[in-house]
């Protein structure tokens, strides 16, 4: 062999020994490369489950937080002066399975009968009110002073059912209510207009307080702890931000506008809405009764409906709603919770009697109409709707 061939000789078996570790290297690299992949994978998945945990544990939370009190400590305050100044009622005689059953219970019926309130079923108080915060409608020297609520609407979510219904409350609808003094303490339990409780307050989250304590009394103590308070200027903004309200007539409403004929769809402009929200025959005794039933019939169907749509092409719509209502907008639901419940919204159902009226007689008093519910069905709605029989 020349020392040609044996130099090629060498080069070659150097070539091919350093070769070998050359194809290790790659295949350990392949390897590394899937072992980052599947690794980064896995963590992605650990990450997808601890924010879907997490994500369920914070509308867990929000659910909670929507029975939880949120009362003022004026209000709680107001209530403690009521108590105080409360003739304690006698005790009645019981079963001692019905004295047992009482301490779990929310409430004992005039039967004795004991229930607790569903944890499913949520609320929502939503006020039309007139002058809200305007000064220049109050009556100097006057204790009320706070504007009318003369719209009332009580929002249902039952989780169970996955039903969406609204309780319509007439605004003459007699019950008790708090009244406060000058200076804001409680002064006298007094049997009025519903609508009323709400002129006892500031105007503000006082006002909006003191009608949800008389909306609760009205129905038996059921809890309500959320409210949206909101002045009659504020309509054309909702109008505005879900681009016209379209309305289907059932009736005949050509009195109010042309073209309110029966069986017409309108998308109503403002002036339209306006028209149809607050007429009322005064020479009619059950006017604002019939004035009431008809706007949530009408609007506040309408509005439900195109919210829901509307949230489902875009569920971040809520906030830029809530941005143009807030300068009308008296609450105490808190952001978070305004979009919970956008999001329950578009899942529940608005079919069937979705607006709930309650049944009862319209009479006249000494100055203004007055409603009285039928007390039976009154009984059973709230039974059949917000509580469960303690065995």
């Amino acid at each position: 062999m020349g020392e040609h061939e044996a130099t090629k000789e060498k080069v070659y078996y150097y070539q091919k020994r350093n070769a070998a570790p050359k194809k290790k290297k790659r295949r350990a690299s392949g390897g590394k490369i899937l072992a980052i992949v599947l690794a980064s994978l896995a963590g992605l998945l650990v990450l997808a489950a601890v924010g879907v945990w997490g994500f369920l544990r914070y509308t867990n939370s929000l659910h909670a937080g929507m029975f939880a009190d949120r009362s003022s400590s004026t209000m709680q305050q107001i209530r403690q002066q009521r108590d105080a100044a409360a003739t304690p009622a006698p005790e009645a005689e019981q079963s001692d399975d019905q004295q047992a059953s009482a301490p779990s219970a929310d409430w004992i019926d005039a039967d004795g009968s004991a229930y607790r309130y569903r944890d499913d079923v949520q609320t929502l108080l939503v006020m039309g009110i007139d002058y809200m915060k305007n000064s220049e409608h109050w009556k100097t020297g006057m204790v009320s002073n706070g504007g009318n609520a003369d719209v009332l609407a009580l929002v249902i979510l039952e989780g169970e059912s996955n039903r969406l219904s609204v309780l319509y409350i007439p605004r003459d609808t007699m019950t008790n209510m708090l009244q406060l003094d000058a200076d804001g303490n409680y002064l006298d339990t007094v049997f009025n207009n519903i609508s009323a409780s709400h002129s006892y307050g500031d105007g503000g989250a006082l006002s909006c307080e003191l009608t949800v304590d008389a909306v609760s009394n009205l129905l038996y103590g059921v809890p309500i702890q959320r409210y949206a308070a909101m002045d009659f200027e504020s309509m054309s903004a909702i109008n505005q931000a879900l681009g016209g309200l379209e309305v289907t007539f059932p009736e005949d409403y050509s009195y109010l506008d042309y073209a309110f004929q029966k069986g017409a769809t309108v998308r109503l402009t403002d002036y339209q809405l306006d028209r149809l929200i607050r007429y009322r025959d005064h020479s009619e005794l059950d006017s604002a009764y019939q004035r009431g039933l008809r706007d949530l019939k009408l609007v506040l169907s309408a509005m439900l409906r195109q919210v829901k749509q509307m949230l489902r092409q875009d569920p971040g719509a809520v906030m830029n709603i809530y941005n143009q209502l807030k300068p009308y907008m008296t609450t105490n639901l808190s952001l978070d919770e305004i979009s919970y419940l956008a999001q329950q919204v578009t899942g529940f159902s608005l079919e069937g009697d979705t607006i709930v009226h309650i049944p009862g007689v319209v009479t006249a008093g000494e100055k203004y109409a007055e409603f009285y519910p039928d007390e039976a069905w009154l009984h059973d709605y709230v039974i059949n709707t917000f509580c469960e029989k303690i065995n």
